[in-house]
Parts: structure tokens; C-alpha cells; sequence
């Protein structure tokens, strides 16, 4: 095994973007595919003018909450229902809508220049929050608050609680951003659109990274942070990946029928907009993209001089009807007179800091050369065992997978890669890492000389050689690392069994790969405690990810108490006196009993409960029922207890015992029609302005 052997890579996208691109862009995580061109608006639909900014929400049931400027209404809209013209409303321009987590809906009422809150629980409205000075124009809900755009002057207020609006984050405007741009609408982050002109603007909150799409009418962020900013009637709607400070354009997606109203995100992450009739959600990708692409990389250096390179690989997706080949360019010359001009690109990030460090390009004479000598760039080839570092596996979930091609250049010191991407207008490659051997293997030194004296020798066996040595590097590397078996963090999945043999253990595959990975880990330690509590404790917390918590009775029993008296119709209270001196009993009964007939060793001793914080799937209860079964003491008896619904004072409360930090309460008040007897429903009177009696408790009362 060659122990000096290394590799050179690309895969982070601030090296990619310092290649030569040609009709390529770049991915969110790194890497290139395939440029895509803009579309416009459609020839069929006619130029009817853009109408005036609506909003668009949807509560924790999915129902959809549309503002109709014109009418004075917010109404509940239906996908894609013709549904009659409502009658007009009270509102006075209602625009933006947004709803918070609490369930409140938050409707920006430019005309009577305040913003209206209603809860959805009560369905009546709870208040009308004064913005003035200024007409709120959009809201949107951000990390337990809600932000509202208010414009002359232009400003971002806050909206929380019962508390009037309150200064936001400060607005500012990108130095990119001329006097014609006003702002128009504003999302989580907060993001803010800047219009006019025909043109727009996003920027965040610092104003230094921006995203400029012409025709933007609305913008929304899903759950996952892609931005999603939606255009004029009868086009697609462009979406961008956070990446590094900036920003990475993804394919659009299509929005037939769209009206120019607005977007939003369902409860289900899916992204909807208003069409004429309700709304609807947005289709695939749109993308048409260009059929041919290059990307050549900037200089490689070995570092040694007359380095024959080795192998490429290439992490890479590609669909039926796609193709990447390769072409490389060698010297030994340390200077590169007439470099081929660098191109950005098509779509990526933003400008390349400390550019002029750059490793050069190859030489426009030399690659012309090259590319005139003929013959066709080098197919690539699909490793059958996956990546080529030992023992790694490619995850079920992953579609690029590793392809190999041998260096096909002569030795030198710098290498230059070409990559050609030929793919379809639906469909295009995708190549996320390179990485490139150095030196290739050296086979040829094992050789009698006489067979490699020549170099046009040399170079047929050192390919020829190429795939023998692929094979047994892979195997030598293997066996170096084959201590990676034994290290239940790194083992394959296929090994975890045969790992867990050692321990005698029998995996459960409804267990997740990390919990599995855990368990074994964690084997030797566990058995030798199994059967007490901090054991069973530690086995529920490496399957749900979250600690539970054992509860014995005896921790619950209290003082016990002499029960004097009995049930109506039942034995005869006991007297004071007589035998109770003698025999410490009051009667017929024993002091310290919870009932007749009955104490608190019989009642308490060899319980316990295990309460899970959360809600468990069917399977989840099901493999915590068979750890309970197989891992507490035979002679005890357990309960089960799942408090992912919430505390209730007087029920289930337990202060350090059944208390735990974890999402919001899922109980809620019980609507009509919206929850069922049993489910998330509870009988009694809402969250908000609950009134006892003549007083008013503000807060998150719930009775019943």
C-alpha cells in the first residue's frame, strides 16, 4: 500500500466558484449542474395589470385565511372552489395575514392604519393594535412574535401580547436599492421585498446579503429556510437556499392560475398562493435547461515535480439520458502566460472573497490544443462498491453515488479537470465532490525497466496497470483500516449485527441507525446494571432521544394515615381504645392503610411508572413496551404513562417528576367541529380573556 498517497478535492461551493463555468450553476452544498433559463410570462395570459397585494394563512387545521383588499373581507378560501362573490365587508384594505403559533390570525389593515388580531379559538376578535404613524402594508409571524411592515414611514413594529406595537428591527435599505424601491412585503427572519420599477429586492435583516428577482409580488421562507419569492401572473416562482452569508438560486416551481394575490406555506410545508377561485400549491420544477455545460477547475499541484496522477472521482447524480466526461491537462511549467479568462457561475453565490488568491487557469493555447487533438472525453465509470474510502457506505437516501476514471495525461506538477455535463431540458447531472488521487500507483516500478523505457510505454502500462491497482489499493486500504469495524460509530450498517454479536445482543431494526450505534456502544456498561433504574432509564433514552422518568409508588404514598371509617354500608368504624394500645391496630384495621383491609407496603411496594415525555407512535409503544418487559426486575409491576399533551394542575402534575421542558402543550380549547371528543379538545373555556365569575384572567388559564 502506497502510505503517500493523497488526494486533491473540490467540494465546498467557494471552491467551485472559483472554476471556469460554462452554462453550469452551482448547488446549495457544493458542486454543479446544468444552467436552467428564465421564463417570462406566458404568451396566453393577458396583461390585465397587476392586482393589489393580498395575504394569505393557514391555521394548525390547514384552513386557509385569504384578505380581499377590494371588498373589505378576509375570507376562508377553498383549493381551487368557485366560490361566490362575498358580500362587502367592514375591513377597511385589509392586506397582509399571518397566523402565530398561538392561533391568533393578524390582519393588516392599511385603511384604518392598525392591525387587527382575532382568535381563531373563539373566532371573535380580541383587539385592533394602533400603528400610527403609518399604514401597515404585511405581517408575518417570526420566533413567537410578529413582525408588521409599516410604510410612511418605512418601519418594522413588533406585536406581542396585549402590549401596543413596539419598535422592530431597524429597516435598512442595501446601498444596491435606488429611490424608486419602496418596501412591500415582509417575511420570517424578517426578509423584506423592495418593489418599483418593475424590479425587486430582498434583503435580510442586516441588508447586506440581497436577492434581486424581477416582478416580485410576494415572498415567503418554508420551515426548512428556502426563500420563495413569487412573481407576476403566469410565472414561476423562484426559490433560494441559504448558503454561507448568501444565497443559491434553486429550479423554480410552477404556479398555474396564480393571481398576483399572495403565498404562504401550509401546515404541511407545501407552498400554496391564491388563484382566482381559492387557492392552490405550487407543481415540480420548471426548469428548462441548457443540453451542454463545462466546468474546468482551477490548477491542482501534487507538489512534486513529473507526478503521474492517479485516479478521479466523482460524487455525482445522473438521471437516464445524462452523461459527464472528463478531460485533463498536465505541465510541469510553473507560470501560465495567457490564462483562459475566468467565468462565474450562471447562478451561485455572490462575489469570492480574496479572488486574486485563485490558483490559475490553464493556458487558452494549451486547452485549445488539447481540445483540437480529437478524440472524445474520458466516460466515467460507477464504483459497484460505493465510495473509494474504506468501509464508508452511501446512505439509502443519498442519490449521487461514486464514478472513477483514470487520469488520462501525461506526469506533471499541475493538473487542470474538465468536466462536459450533457443532459436534457427536464433533466440535468449533478456532481457534488471531485477528488483526484496523487501520485497514481507504482506498479511500473516492480517491472523489468526494459518494459518502460519508452514514454509512450510508460504511459499505455500505467493505464493499462490502472484498474489492478485500483482494485488492490482498495483492498490494502481496508485491511489498514480495518479497526473501523470494530468502533460502532464508523462500523457499516451491514456490520452493526455482527458487531453487537460480540455483546450477544440481538438488534431491533425498528430501533434508528444512531440508537443502534448506541446501544452497542454502550453494551457492556448497560448489562452490568441491567434491572435497576438509571439502566432502563439510559435504554429508553438512547431509543426516543429524550430521558423518561421512573416514578415508584412508595415516592407517592405520603404519610399513609389511619383510615377511620369506612364506606357507607361497609364495616363498622373502629373504637378508640380497647386492644389498640396493646396491638397497634384500631380494630379491625392497621394504622397506615390507604382502605380497609389494605396498607401502604401492599399497595406501593414493587410499582413503578414510566413516564415518557411525549406522544409515541404505535411502534414506539410498542418497542418501549417490550424494553420494559425485558429490562425491569421480574417481580415488579409497571405502568406506562405518555405526558406529551401537557401538565394540568391537579391531574398529572408532579413537581420534578412529571414537569419537563419540551414543545407547547398540545391541549387546546375544544371547537366545535374541529376536534373530536377525546382528542386535542378540552371542554371548558378558551385560552384567552378567560372570566371567572366578574374578573378576567389573562394568560394560558384553562378550566375544565
Amino acid at each position: 500500500m502506497d502510505g503517500d498517497r493523497t488526494v486533491s478535492m473540490l467540494v465546498q461551493p467557494d471552491q467551485w466558484a472559483r472554476c471556469a463555468h460554462e452554462g453550469t450553476s452551482l448547488l446549495p452544498g457544493g458542486g454543479v449542474e446544468l444552467n436552467w433559463l428564465d421564463d417570462g410570462p406566458s404568451c396566453c395570459v393577458p396583461d390585465v395589470g397587476q392586482p393589489e397585494p393580498a395575504g394569505l394563512a393557514f391555521d394548525r387545521w390547514g384552513t386557509a385565511y385569504r384578505s380581499r383588499p377590494d371588498r373589505g373581507v378576509v375570507e376562508i378560501a377553498a383549493p381551487r372552489a368557485d366560490q361566490p362573490p362575498p358580500c362587502p365587508g367592514v375591513l377597511s384594505r385589509p392586506r397582509g395575514l399571518t397566523v402565530d403559533r398561538r392561533q391568533r390570525l393578524y390582519v393588516a389593515e392599511a385603511g384604518a392604519r392598525a392591525v387587527l388580531v382575532v382568535d381563531l379559538w373563539q373566532r371573535r376578535v380580541l383587539r385592533s393594535v394602533p400603528v400610527e404613524p403609518g399604514r401597515p402594508m404585511d405581517v408575518a409571524a417570526d420566533c413567537g412574535r410578529v413582525v408588521a411592515l409599516v410604510r410612511r414611514p418605512d418601519r418594522l413594529v413588533v406585536l406581542d401580547g396585549r402590549r401596543g406595537a413596539r419598535p422592530g428591527p431597524v429597516l435598512r435599505a442595501p446601498r444596491c436599492i435606488d429611490e424608486g424601491l419602496q418596501p412591500l412585503r415582509v417575511a420570517r427572519g424578517p426578509l423584506v421585498l423592495w418593489t418599483g420599477h418593475g424590479r425587486g429586492i430582498v434583503t435580510g435583516p442586516d441588508a447586506r446579503s440581497y436577492v434581486e428577482v424581477d416582478g416580485a409580488t410576494d415572498l415567503e421562507v418554508t420551515p426548512t429556510g428556502v426563500l420563495v419569492v413569487a412573481r407576476g401572473i403566469g410565472q414561476s416562482f423562484r426559490r433560494f437556499a441559504p448558503v454561507d452569508g448568501g444565497w443559491i438560486e434553486l429550479e423554480p416551481v410552477g404556479a398555474p392560475d396564480y393571481d398576483g394575490g399572495a403565498l404562504a406555506i401550509t401546515p404541511q410545508g407545501r407552498i400554496a398562493y391564491t388563484v382566482a377561485g381559492g387557492y392552490a400549491t405550487t407543481t415540480g420544477s420548471v426548469a428548462r435547461h441548457v443540453t451542454t455545460g463545462s466546468v474546468l477547475t482551477y490548477r491542482l499541484d501534487s507538489g512534486v515535480y513529473r507526478t503521474r496522477w492517479g485516479r478521479l472521482f466523482l460524487d455525482a447524480c445522473l438521471p437516464p439520458s445524462t452523461a459527464v466526461q472528463a478531460r485533463f491537462i498536465t505541465t510541469d511549467v510553473d507560470e501560465v502566460p495567457d490564462p483562459v479568462p475566468a467565468t462565474r457561475p450562471a447562478r451561485g453565490v455572490g462575489a469570492v472573497p480574496h479572488a486574486e488568491r485563485t490558483p490559475p487557469l490553464p493556458s487558452a493555447t494549451v486547452l485549445e490544443s488539447v481540445v483540437d487533438a480529437g478524440g472524445d472525453p474520458g466516460a466515467l465509470f460507477r464504483r459497484p462498491t460505493g465510495r473509494e474510502q474504506p468501509w464508508q457506505q452511501i446512505p439509502a437516501d443519498d442519490d449521487f453515488e461514486t464514478y472513477e476514471a483514470p487520469v488520462t495525461a501525461g506526469p506533471g506538477r499541475y493538473l487542470w479537470i474538465v468536466l462536459y455535463l450533457t443532459g436534457t431540458v427536464q433533466v440535468t447531472p449533478r456532481v457534488r465532490a471531485l477528488r483526484v488521487e496523487r501520485p497514481g500507483h507504482r506498479l511500473l516500478d516492480i517491472l523489468p525497466r526494459s518494459w518502460s523505457r519508452e514514454d509512450s510505454d510508460v504511459d499505455f502500462l500505467h493505464r493499462y496497470l490502472g484498474p489492478v491497482d485500483g482494485m488492490l489499493h482498495d483492498l490494502d486500504w481496508r485491511a489498514a483500516q480495518r479497526a473501523i469495524l470494530l468502533d460502532p460509530r464508523s462500523t457499516p450498517q451491514e456490520a452493526l449485527p455482527w458487531l453487537a454479536g460480540f455483546a450477544g445482543l440481538v438488534l431491533d431494526r425498528r430501533w434508528p441507525e444512531t440508537a443502534r450505534r448506541t446501544l452497542v456502544a454502550e453494551a457492556y456498561r448497560l448489562f452490568a446494571r441491567r434491572g435497576t433504574r438509571a439502566a432502563l432509564i439510559r435504554l429508553i433514552e438512547i431509543y426516543l432521544g429524550r430521558a423518561p422518568t421512573v416514578v415508584e409508588q412508595w415516592q407517592l404514598r405520603g404519610l399513609g394515615g389511619a383510615v377511620l371509617g369506612t364506606t357507607p354500608g361497609g364495616l363498622a368504624a373502629p373504637v378508640v381504645g380497647g386492644g389498640a394500645a396493646a396491638t397497634g391496630t384500631l380494630g379491625r384495621f392497621t394504622v397506615g392503610g390507604a382502605q380497609p383491609g389494605s396498607d401502604s407496603y401492599s399497595e406501593s411496594a414493587h410499582r413503578f411508572t414510566v413516564l415518557i415525555p411525549g406522544k409515541l407512535t404505535t411502534e414506539q409503544r410498542g418497542v418501549v413496551g417490550t424494553l420494559v418487559d425485558l429490562h425491569r426486575p421480574a417481580h415488579t409491576v409497571c405502568d406506562i404513562c405518555e405526558i406529551g399533551s401537557g401538565m394540568r394542575v391537579g391531574q398529572r402534575l408532579r413537581v420534578a417528576l412529571t414537569s419537563f421542558v419540551g414543545p407547547e402543550p398540545e391541549w387546546a380549547p375544544a371547537v366545535v367541529g374541529q376536534v373530536q371528543v377525546g382528542g386535542d379538545g378540552v371542554v371548558g373555556t378558551p385560552v384567552v380573556g378567560t372570566r371567572l365569575g366578574t374578573s378576567s384572567a389573562v394568560g394560558a388559564v384553562r378550566v375544565g
